[in-house]
């Protein structure tokens, strides 16, 4: 394979990673170059975009952020599928490269950082087999995906946004930008989220998606409330049980526990805790129209938890000295 950037007159070797075998065919589909061999089956290289956008003006001396290739908000290969963003980089710089993504009204929905080193967080849910209370978005049982990487390479560099709000929540179709900067220099620009069309087809739309993330990010808030107040009950636990205070403070805080809690028991009843985590996955593990028993189920469970919340805050500050 070698390619030819002034119409033929000089060619630059393009093989990549392209086995050493006869090509039988070659087709642009998609943006995509898709290369047939003899023996070796069909190599695709996913989004030649930038090669497209290479002129006779392109400057090879200073960072240049090519025009972001729209993508789909996709559970099925989204590290493929999902808006492309690749840049170019003449060295490698003496600071990180950041990527921002902004959505249609300006506000950073997320930001990535070269510097940032890849999570180490294992596989969801504890012995029980259940998900990360933190975090809605995790199917149970399953491992997480890290969030993408930014590179800080010479020459081109190449990042898939995973289409996710700093919160975690995946976040609707629509127009974004993204803003790479690179030293002193800050390169914009916009792309949009697509649809899925399988999703779709399903009757599922843009507005469904939309009053699902509203709702998500909802949720979300409501379980990182609960997280805290389940960390807040158990240290006043461990206090009391070491050194004991007024009358009946253990009793209390014991009595909120179990209605937060759920029965440390083989099927027993679930706390508050859990049930407003089941409701955060329930709403947030597929694209799709919510229903209104959702919506009203959220209602309910914010309404005890904001009670059981006050309990404790007053049980809790009955202990301070």
């Amino acid at each position: 394979m070698f390619i030819s950037f002034d119409n033929g007159g000089h060619w630059e070797p393009f093989q990549l990673n392209l086995p050493n075998v006869p090509v039988t065919d070659i087709k642009i589909h998609h943006q995509d170059l898709i290369v047939s061999t003899q023996g070796r089956a069909l190599w695709i290289l996913d989004n030649i975009s930038s090669l497209h956008q290479l002129n006779a003006n392109t400057s090879t001396t200073a960072a240049l952020l090519f025009t972001p290739r729209d993508g789909y908000r996709t559970r099925v290969n989204p590290t493929v599928l999902g808006p492309m963003i690749e840049y170019y980089l003449p060295s490698v710089p003496s600071g990180p490269v950041t990527i921002e993504i902004l959505n249609s009204t300006g506000a950073i929905v997320n930001s990535y950082n070269s510097d940032t080193l890849p999570p180490n967080r294992g596989r969801a849910g504890g012995g029980g087999g259940g998900g990360d209370p933190d975090d809605p978005d995790a199917p149970a049982g399953r491992r997480f995906t890290p969030p993408p990487r930014v590179t800080r390479n010479v020459g081109l560099n190449r990042f898939v946004w995973d289409v996710r709000h700093k919160e975690g929540p995946t976040l609707p179709p629509g127009r974004y930008q993204a803003r790479v900067k690179v030293g002193d220099a800050t390169l914009t620009g916009n792309f949009n989220l697509l649809i899925d069309p399988r999703v779709a087809e399903d009757g599922v739309t843009l507005a469904d998606l939309q009053e699902q993330f509203a709702h998500n990010m909802r949720m979300r808030e409501l379980v990182n409330n609960v997280n805290q107040l389940v960390t807040k009950v158990r240290d006043a636990q461990t206090k009391l049980r070491n050194n004991p205070g007024p009358n009946g403070s253990l009793a209390e805080v014991n009595a909120i526990a179990g209605k937060l809690l759920s029965e440390p028991v083989r099927y027993g009843k679930p706390g508050l805790q859990a049930h407003i985590t089941y409701l955060a996955g329930m709403t947030a593990n597929t694209d799709q129209k919510i229903g209104r028993d959702a919506i009203e189920r959220y209602q309910v469970l914010l309404k005890e938890f904001e009670a059981l919340k006050a309990e404790a805050d007053r049980v809790v500050a009955a202990l301070q000295p």
